[in-house]
């Protein structure tokens, strides 16, 4: 019992420090990168960007969400009993079909281009960038096909590797194009959806070199000892037979979550009246403040990306108290970073956003999302923990009834309050997709909870830290000459010492 209780923590410890570290550097350059945009194209361009993800995200499930992790598994399953033979087979399978697919939707999307924006996503302007995105989605087909094989194989290294180029080299195209090609008044959404295709097409030709040597250490280092490949018709039947439930899941929730990103804009035109202006509180919300509302979920990402199959493999030996501790830890946690990061967007966002924006709009969205900070974070560990017990259909099924919540405030609220019906919405939503998760899992395993520990001492710590730290920021404001960056650099950092160290104390007690 107690070596599987270190091997379950070896295996989540060192997965999530990985990724999380990647993930870290990831959004880190993401954020200036939307710093850089919005100070170069504007909120209206930014809400026009922001507008042709829907269309990414259901060409994505359509080619490659369910096969990517279907592969998972079966290579993990294969590389379990040593057939490094079916899995080599598999991925060519996978890679196949998932870019069969995204050539057709590629090439659809960019015939297609005009009627999309003008009839669906009611913005013309969308038209050139869904052109330009038409170029992305096969890149990223074969990129996500291949990471699948390394998730299935616990390689880590690579994914992590391929998201800091993917972003890297993202970042610098948009900044070559910027002052190269898009310059003055030409710079618009176009120029980040080149930026988007570059960042793909390097990182899927860094993942596919790096599937090539990886077969090739194993072909040199193992031999084939557990009979002969399976043809390609019963590998074909394998991979299609759980990939179709999974994308036809993932499917239906991101049609849902495409409605949603879809119906907000339009629904802010009926409340401000003036499209550009409605398009303009969009691309603020949803790529000013919401990216830095999400960028401490790296930490809690990380972390649900690991649960899954730790809690699979635990729940397989039929140890749910071992799993009881480990969901419970990971709730604590997520809790203690979503009760920390409201506690300075709400102190601080006003001054963020005028700090890396230059918009004081952005400002006030980021303190009125601060709420959704601890549910948003706690939710993907829950869902990982779902999902490692195999119940990928519940998952659905709360996420499905959390995006209705959701949409049904936007289409009501919205044009009635504004963007603040939207805030609403967000935030019944992600209470009743925490509160079914968390009630399903205790319901499987149970949880073990302390209110003083996980709600009660850290806002005490949380509001401690606050007085401290805006102190600090009023002496730093009115005496010294400081850069901006740096005046608000520290009090949020004196927040977060005076924070850990109260937890610290409080731990004890």
């Amino acid at each position: 019992m107690e070596s599987t209780g270190i091997s379950l923590k070896t295996q989540i410890l060192r997965g999530t420090v990985i990724l999380a570290g990647a993930g870290v550097i990831t959004r880190v350059l993401g954020l200036y990168n939307r710093v850089f945009l919005a100070n170069t194209i504007g909120a209206g361009q930014m809400g026009i960007y922001q507008l042709i993800f829907p269309v990414f995200m259901v060409c994505n499930a359509i080619c490659c969400s369910g096969i990517e992790t279907a592969l998972s598994r079966l290579t993990a399953a294969y590389a379990g009993q040593g057939k490094h033979g079916n899995i080599r087979r598999l991925v060519k399978i996978a890679v196949g079909i998932s870019m069969l697919l995204a050539c057709v939707l590629a090439a659809g999307v960019y015939v297609l281009a005009g009627p999309i924006s003008i009839f669906i996503l009611k913005e013309p302007e969308c038209a050139g960038c869904l052109k330009v995105l038409a170029i992305v989605i096969p890149f990223s087909t074969a990129h996500s096909c291949i990471l699948g094989y390394f998730y299935g194989m616990k390689q880590t290294g690579v994914p992590a590797v391929s998201q800091l180029i993917e972003q890297i080299c993202r970042v610098s195209s948009i900044y070559m194009l910027s002052v190269s090609v898009f310059t003055g008044n030409e710079a618009g959404a176009v120029m980040a959806v080149w930026g988007m295709a570059a960042g793909d097409g390097i990182s899927c030709i860094y993942t596919l070199v790096s599937y090539k040597f990886h077969v090739y250490r194993l072909q040199r280092h193992l031999s084939e000892r557990h009979g002969r490949t399976a043809d390609r018709r019963t590998l074909f039947g394998q991979l299609m037979g759980d990939a179709i439930p999974l994308t036809v899941n993932r499917l239906s929730l991101t049609m849902l979550q495409s409605i949603e990103s879809i119906l907000i804009p339009a629904m802010l035109k009926l409340y401000y009246t003036a499209s550009g202006e409605a398009m303009e509180i969009y691309g603020v919300v949803t790529g000013m403040a919401m990216p830095f509302i999400s960028f401490p979920s790296t930490l809690t990402n990380a972390l649900a990306s690991m649960l899954l199959p730790a809690v699979a493999e635990a729940a397989a030996k039929k140890d749910y108290p071992l799993v009881r501790r480990a969901v419970s830890k990971s709730i604590h946690y997520c809790l203690l970073i979503g009760i920390l990061s409201m506690s300075i967007f709400i102190l601080f966002g006003n001054s963020l956003g005028m700090v890396f924006f230059k918009d004081e709009m952005a400002g006030q969205f980021l303190t009125i999302f601060a709420f959704l900070c601890p549910f948003i974070y706690m939710s993907g560990a829950l869902a990982s923990v779902l999902n490692g017990f195999g119940k990928t259909r519940l998952t659905l099924l709360h996420n499905v009834l959390s995006v209705g919540v959701r949409i049904l405030c936007v289409v009501v609220l919205v044009p009635r309050m504004g963007i603040s019906g939207y805030f609403w919405g967000m935030l019944a939503g992600s209470l009743l997709l925490c509160g079914l998760h968390t009630l399903r899992i205790a319901g499987i395993c149970g949880i073990s909870f302390s209110a003083a520990k996980s709600l009660i001492f850290p806002c005490i710590c949380a509001a401690a830290g606050g007085y401290v730290s805006l102190a600090v920021y009023r002496y730093l404001l009115s005496a010294l000459a400081w850069p901006q960056l740096v005046v608000i650099a520290i009090p949020c950092l004196c927040m977060a010492v005076i924070y850990f160290l109260g937890l610290a104390v409080t731990r004890s007690l």
